[in-house]
């Protein structure tokens, strides 16, 4: 899959245009996002980054590794495991895969990294497939 086109996909979608994800890989090995924190318009009082950010990127990037793989997924649930904490002025990565590609149902695994390679967090999905996804030809499973 080329990276550009997926890419392109995801900055049609207005909350992950909006929030800056920006895909890194695609492939249906992986799929990689990042978000650059810059300042701390995303802190929370404690002064480290807000988990809903990770937490929405998850399902970003994890919709995204679904849509590599062929298919237009509606979330059915997610967890996150926040391990440790993210801080303003960081890239952070988001890298996901596929661990099971149903006919209704996909689950993906989510793994939060930061430009210091620190593991941050972990997520899980499990997605309804609605029907195929098609990059970039006007259907409505597009971003």
């Amino acid at each position: 899959m080329n990276v550009e086109t997926v890419d392109n996909a995801v900055q049609k979608n207005p909350f992950d245009n909006y929030m800056g994800f920006r895909v890194l890989k695609a492939d249906e090995q992986s799929t990689i996002l990042v978000f650059q924190n810059e300042g701390t318009s995303w802190d929370n009082p404690n002064g480290t980054m807000y988990g809903g950010v990770l937490y929405s990127m998850a399902d970003s990037t994890m919709e995204t590794a679904c849509a590599v793989c062929g298919k237009a997924v509606l979330t059915l649930d997610l967890s996150m495991n926040y391990l440790r904490p993210a801080f303003s002025d960081t890239t952070i990565r988001a890298e996901a895969k596929v661990i099971h590609n149903g006919h209704t149902t996909m689950v993906a695994l989510c793994d939060f990294y930061d430009n210091k390679d620190r593991y941050l967090a972990h997520g899980k999905g499990t997605f309804f497939v609605t029907g195929p996804y098609r990059f970039g030809d006007g259907d409505d499973n597009e971003y």
